[in-house]
Order: C-alpha cells, then structure tokens, then sequence
C-alpha cells in the first residue's frame, strides 16, 4: 500500500508538471529539456518507477497475492509506458520537431498516467476497505486526485485544440471536442468526489481536501502561472462553494438521493471547474477561432452564460452517472475482498 501512494505521488508530480508546461507553451515561454515543468515530470516519473518496482517486490512476498494483483498489473502496464514515453517523445521532437497534445508520444505519456494512477487507486482503496480504523481515511485524496487529474489531462487531449502542427494536423473535430468535454468532464467530477466521499467512510472534510487540492492544482498550473489572467485566480476558488456544500449534503444525510443530487451539483459546475483551457474547447465551435491567453479571461466570461446554459443539463445528467458509478465500482472493490 505504501508504494502505492508513492506511486500516485510521482504521477500527481507529472500530472502537475504536464499541465504546467502546457501553459508555457500556450504563452511561447523559452523551453528547456531541465525547464521546471519538465524537472518536476522527470522527478515523478522517476519516484513512480522505483516505487512501482518495490510495489511488485513485496507483492511478490504477500501470502494472499489476489487482494492486490489487479493493481500491480495496471501500474506495471502503466509505468512501462510512461517510462517508454520519454525517448519516445525525444525521437518525435527530432524527426518532426514541436508536437501536440495528441501526438502518439504524448498519448503514450498519457495513457501510462491513467494506468498508473488507476493501478495506484485500486491498491489503496483495497487497503481502506480492509480496514476498520478511521485513521488510513487520510489516504482517500492520494488515491483520488492524481487520476483525477490524469483522467482530465486524457479529455483535455481529446477536446483541446492543441495539435496541429508542421507535418502532422491532430486536433480532434471541434463539435466532437465540445460533446467530448461535455459529457466527460462532469462525469469525471462527480465519480472523483463521490468516490472520495464513499472511500472517506462519509466523514466532512476528506471530499472537500480532494477538491480543494484539485482546484489547487489547476489553479496554479493554469491561471496563476498566466500572468494575463492571474487575478481571476479569486473567481477560481468561488469552485470550493459548492464543492463544500456537496460534501456537507453528503456526509449530513448518507443517503441515495443525497449522493445523487451532490452528483448533479458537481457535474453541473464542470465548465466553471475546468476554467481557464476550456474556453478553448467550446470557444472554436462559437467563434470559430483561436483564443490568445491574454484573451482568455474576457472571452470565458462572455461564452459563460451560453455554455453554462448550454451544458448544464447534461452535466446534471453525468453528474448522476458519476455518482452512481462510483458506488457500483467500489462495491465491486468491496466484494473482490470478501471473496478472496
């Protein structure tokens, strides 16, 4: 279980550094192969590497090996990818210099992301099942966020209009990018949150660290490190309300139909959540153009009302699928347990 935090830690460090480097990209920033974000990338994958070893090592020595088999095999497909990915990526850069976000390279960084940290999540929830001390609740936003995060670097790829390039014109079909972030995102959210309520045993507080270190996370990486933008960082963490209020509802009521509603709630916020980049996404379809990041705060408040109105139905909608997911996922965890 150890390594397994280790593990998600190292990815959360890439998923960080990833973001980062994004947004010095959009803002044409001198790029360097030891520039901060592609450090911190270096660092995590190495920490996820030697953790994923060790991870299989001791796992190897467990009397009862099928508790915990299914995340050993994920995070050992993962970390091969994510390992493979950077010479990967050194070949594409010299062959066909800049690439973007879904260039097969990065695809295989992302990809590895996702299976790591998914690997990493179904070892720790296992162990917070297993027991029955309140204390390993502390764990639930280790578990969460980093593939949470790497879920929403795999929409963002698929919806983002960072692709084309000199040789090869990867960006993906602007209607099918905005029906992509509409369905996805909320959904992500609310599977996210209301697995870390489910996992935190419904005690206040540990849905609200996950959001809050989510909204953390990508409020630094993408508006604070945007010195256009950097004082909308306020209107950012207006997000915390209603996640605050979700995670109360929950936790007070330990019902369904509670769960449920806080689902509709966090789905239903997602274009606000997923602020600044998504502006890009829906902004293509609207405009038919390209935002400068000096835009990028004045465009998202003028798109706001059509995109709230827009996609707050189907948000709701995921949102409740989020939800409902996250149950029947986490009680097939439970029951994996109970028949092994």
């Amino acid at each position: 279980m150890l390594f397994c935090c280790v593990t998600s830690f190292g990815v959360l460090l890439v998923t960080v550094g990833g973001s980062w480097d994004i947004t010095n990209h959009l803002l044409n920033k001198p790029e360097t192969f030891f520039s901060p974000p592609h450090a911190l990338m270096y660092l995590g994958v190495t920490i996820a590497l030697f953790a994923v070893i060790f991870s299989f090592l001791l796992w190897r020595r467990l009397e009862e090996k099928s508790d915990y088999k299914l995340s050993i095999k994920v995070m050992g497909v993962g970390i091969f990818l994510l390992v493979g990915a950077g010479p990967f990526d050194f070949i594409w850069h010299e062959n066909f210099g800049l690439d973007g976000l879904l260039s097969p390279s990065h695809m295989t960084l992302i990809v590895g992301m996702l299976l790591c940290c998914t690997g990493a999540f179904f070892g720790i929830s296992k162990y917070i099942i297993n027991q029955n001390n309140d204390k390993v609740i502390f764990l639930v936003p280790m578990a969460v966020l980093p593939m949470w995060l790497a879920a929403s670097g795999m929409i963002s790829a698929l919806s983002l209009p960072f692709s084309n390039t000199e040789f090869f014109k990867f960006n993906p079909d602007p209607n099918l990018a905005v029906i992509v972030a509409s369905l996805a995102f909320p959904f992500l959210i609310s599977f996210s949150l209301c697995s870390a309520a489910r996992l935190g045993r419904f005690r206040f507080g540990i849905l609200s660290v996950t959001g809050v270190l989510f909204l953390m996370v990508n409020g630094f990486t993408g508006i604070t490190t945007n010195q256009s933008i950097s004082d909308t960082i306020g209107f950012y963490f207006l997000n915390v309300i209603p996640i605050v209020l979700g995670d109360f509802v929950i936790c007070s009521y330990k019902e369904k139909r509670f769960m449920l509603f806080a689902g509709g709630l966090f789905g239903a916020v997602f274009s606000l959540v997923y602020y600044p980049y998504i502006v890009y996404t829906y902004n293509e379809v609207m405009s038919g153009s390209l935002v400068s990041p000096s835009m990028m705060a004045m465009v998202y408040y003028e798109l706001l009302p059509l995109i709230f109105s827009y996609t707050v139905i189907a948000g709701v909608v995921l949102g409740l699928l989020g939800a409902f997911f996250s149950k029947k996922l986490l009680q097939l965890r439970a029951e994996s347990n109970a028949i092994s």
